[in-house]
């Protein structure tokens, strides 16, 4: 080890580049500015220390990828969330009248927050049933879910039945995806569906969090597209999971 240093100790230096000085470049020449971002750059992996050095070049790949890099690009999205309120196309009283409501699960009744129920809702529609602790626990850990209950006997669902329902997991800043969204057949084309999207997504308006997505079977892009929302992936990249070898449900 001793050799060793003793040998770097005798290499030659190697003449260090001359310093821009304060008020140009080498030799100068006019500093460039810093950039926040190499060329090619990961949203999600290259955040910028300094927001405020971002050339347009950076800015316009940001709005490209929907990263959210900083306190300057939050409170930009934060102040278009405005223009993002489609507020709801159906108001609580039509449903009323259907004999329907919505509720948020802090609000449901709880004989109605029924995970039987809820079990043979996600059944009826083509869902994996699942346990009913797991199933349980999925709700309380989401950040947001919505239940549409019957308010009277009819002849299609007794009083208090489970017919929509709809969840939201969030870190409560950023991004909230919407998962488990379920009408049961017997009250489809009603606009349900549609007022289950509309509450949940102004709900995380209303928390400041502008990133909603979610996964959509083909059948429904439509819908979600008239709700906002647009298939965006950005190139070159992959959804991807990692699952264990045994059945989450």
């Amino acid at each position: 080890m001793r050799g060793a240093t003793r040998a770097r100790a005798n290499a030659p230096r190697m003449p260090r580049a001359p310093r821009a000085s304060a008020r140009g470049g080498r030799d100068g020449a006019s500093a460039r500015p810093a950039r926040a971002f190499p060329a090619k750059w990961n949203p999600f992996v290259n955040v910028p220390d300094a927001p405020d050095r971002m050339t347009d070049a950076d800015r316009a790949r940001a709005d490209d990828s929907d990263g959210v890099l900083g306190y300057h690009d939050a409170t930009r999205a934060m102040r278009a969330s405005e223009s993002l309120r489609s507020g709801t196309s159906r108001p609580d009283e039509y449903f009323a009248e259907m004999g329907l409501r919505f509720d948020f699960d802090d609000d449901v009744a709880s004989s109605s927050r029924d995970f039987e129920e809820l079990n043979r809702l996600f059944v009826s529609v083509g869902f994996s049933a699942r346990a009913h602790e797991k199933l349980e626990k999925a709700v309380d850990n989401s950040y947001a879910s919505l239940w549409v209950t019957t308010t009277r006997n009819s002849r299609f669902a007794k009083e208090g039945q489970v017919v929509g329902f709809a969840r939201a997991t969030s870190d409560g800043v950023f991004h909230a995806t919407i998962w488990d969204v379920a009408v049961s057949p017997a009250w489809q084309r009603h606009g349900i569906g549609q007022g289950l999207i509309e509450r949940l997504v102004d709900h995380m308006l209303d928390e400041e969090i502008c990133n909603v997505g979610l996964y959509s079977e083909s059948k429904v892009v439509k819908l979600y597209e008239k709700l906002g929302f647009s298939e965006k992936c950005p190139e070159p990249s992959s959804a991807m999971q990692f699952r264990f070898n045994l059945s989450p449900y």
